[in-house]
């Protein structure tokens, strides 16, 4: 038969707590407190490099020597500290519980009292309002106007300090409810050595959601989203009622993730510009750059059909495998040398990307266009297809979704865990601050370019060779589905701000958009395009409303 916990009084169970918890903190100082100690001083000291070889080999040795103790301590009191943590924790649980469900009645009860005398006052001072209006208009006189405003002013400001006053009364009763949830769980924490269970953690986390929850904010930070998957749910619907089946079957997914895959990587490597609170225009450019570099080169043949000034190049005599890496390579390559001479001018010169990727979109398919005449490059070899774009057995997904995966988790450790990645957000967030403090913006700037190069060169080869037979003109209007990726994945054109998972999931939701809208009807290329503006504009306009709040 379970104990049951007796509710005591708010101060005593607080004076209780904190001494079943000194007695805790008794048994686990000589073993689990003095574990953690031990094992922090040698790590401080391996890293020490004041400290000679042998001297940290004398500290080290000391330290393990008592970390044998302290690890014979804390297994005599293992059985015994379990015991008082779940009893601890118990008599937490059983008290606060008690108290939250009691603060919960009265706070209910307290805010029904609340709204009534506010209603009662806002009433009363919209009589006092409208009796003193009537005199006014009674009484008439040259500066009948001019009171009648001020009379409006006066009234309004009162109305408003009710409304505050009535806000801030209930928002004092969900803080101290709030505390009671707060009051719970550190003692839960500190009692389970710093630690929160799984399920009081869930808890928690839900908790201070609640508490911090506004709805115009959610609504300002996932507008677009809740949109998206209202247009996604309509969509589902209309094509349930037109042909009488599930939309968002395994083909569609499929189709989804294998499109967004190459997509993703011009997605990450304009965001980094975006974060930097510029832009990429010359995406889909290089996107053709990369297609015909790589194209020409894995042909069935060997032997391209896009002609350079009238020529057509031939590598039949270079084996598959090396044709593949030298198309890859040069897309790369050629496609780094366009960014950095945007990224040098925007760094070096303080030109907006704006325009020094626009002057690189021109002179890039002026090149590749009046150089090749336009012309396609031909069929890639089957074998060159199945190694980049083929899909994985039976699965029907490509291979792609693979790389992509790989080049999300290469850019997201680049932006997370590097201290370039720290650079980029703090120059995008401030230059000027961030120049104060020793950071190369040119420098910093110039890299974010060089990597948006290696990914459009990669995006671009891997979609020239899934969509086959290319030219220059391929990838025309790309920039647009990976700037609205960004854009709708929370990137912020203000700077400094933008997560990986955001860029995915943008670049998910847009390709979505893409392939969801033939479903409603709409085929024209052209409505879809102006459809996908309006996307643009909504996700801009909200990004630009987060940011004027903010300020």
């Amino acid at each position: 038969m379970e104990n049951t916990i007796q509710v005591v009084p708010m101060d005593q169970f607080l004076k209780e707590v904190d001494a079943k918890q000194a007695e805790l903190d008794n048994l686990r100082l000589n073993g689990v407190t003095k574990i953690e100690n031990l094992r922090n001083e040698i790590t401080n000291v391996k890293k020490n490099k004041q400290l000679d070889k042998e001297t940290k080999g004398k500290l080290i040795a000391k330290c393990k020597e008592d970390l044998k103790v302290a690890k014979e301590d804390a297994a005599n009191n293992k059985d015994t500290i379990k015991e008082k943590v779940s009893s601890l924790i118990s008599y937490i649980k059983g008290n606060t519980d008690s108290y939250i469900a009691e603060k919960k009645v009265d706070n209910k009860q307290k805010k029904l009292a609340l709204k009534e005398k506010y209603k009662a006052d806002l009433a009363s001072e919209n009589e006092r309002f409208k009796n003193a209006l009537a005199q006014a208009k009674s009484e008439g006189g040259e500066n009948l106007a001019m009171r009648i405003k001020d009379l409006k002013v006066a009234h309004k400001q009162i109305a408003d300090d009710l409304k505050v006053g009535f806000v801030d009364q209930s928002d004092k009763l969900d803080d101290e409810l709030h505390q009671l949830y707060l009051t719970k769980f550190n003692s839960i924490e500190t009692a389970n050595n710093k630690k929160l269970p799984v399920l009081d953690n869930l808890s928690s986390k839900a908790e201070n959601y609640k508490y911090s929850f506004n709805t115009k904010t959610f609504i300002l930070n996932n507008g677009l989203y809740l949109a998206i998957i209202a247009l996604l749910i309509f969509a589902i619907i209309f094509y349930a009622a037109q042909n009488g089946g599930f939309l968002l079957n395994l083909s569609t997914i499929l189709l989804i993730l294998n499109q967004t895959a190459p997509k993703t990587f011009l997605a990450l490597g304009v965001a980094g510009l975006i974060v930097l609170a510029g832009t990429d225009l010359s995406v889909g450019r290089l996107v053709g750059l990369a297609s015909v570099m790589t194209g020409m080169f894995v042909t069935t043949t060997g032997t391209t059909s896009v002609t350079f000034f009238g020529v057509s190049p031939d590598f039949s005599a270079i084996p598959l495998g090396l044709r593949v890496v030298i198309g890859f390579a040069l897309s790369i390559v050629c496609c780094v040398i366009i960014t950095s001479i945007a990224g040098f001018f925007s760094a070096k010169f303080k030109m907006h990307p704006f325009i020094s990727t626009l002057a690189t979109q021109l002179f890039t398919f002026g090149i590749m266009a009046g150089m090749t005449g336009n012309s396609f490059t031909g069929n890639p070899d089957p074998t060159v297809k199945q190694w980049v774009s083929g899909t994985m057995g039976n699965s029907g997904l490509s291979i792609m979704v693979i790389y992509a995966i790989v080049g999300v988790l290469i850019m997201w450790f680049i932006w997370n865990k590097t201290k370039f990645g720290k650079n980029m957000f703090a120059v995008g967030g401030n230059p000027e601050a961030a120049s104060v403090s020793g950071i190369s913006v040119f420098r910093t700037t110039l890299v974010v370019f060089v990597l948006a190069g290696i990914y459009y060169g990669i995006g671009g080869s891997m979609y020239g060779v899934y969509s086959g037979n290319v030219r220059a003109q391929t990838g025309q209007g790309m920039e647009t589905d990976a700037i609205a990726a960004c854009v709708v994945g929370g990137v912020s054109f203000t700077g400094g701000v933008g997560k990986i998972r955001g860029v995915v999931i943008g670049a998910l939701l847009f390709q979505m958009i893409t392939i969801i809208l033939p479903y409603l009807g709409i085929t024209d290329t052209n409505y879809q395009l102006a459809i996908k503006g309006i996307i643009v504009l909504a996700a801009v306009s909200l990004d630009c409303a987060k940011y004027l709040k903010k300020k």
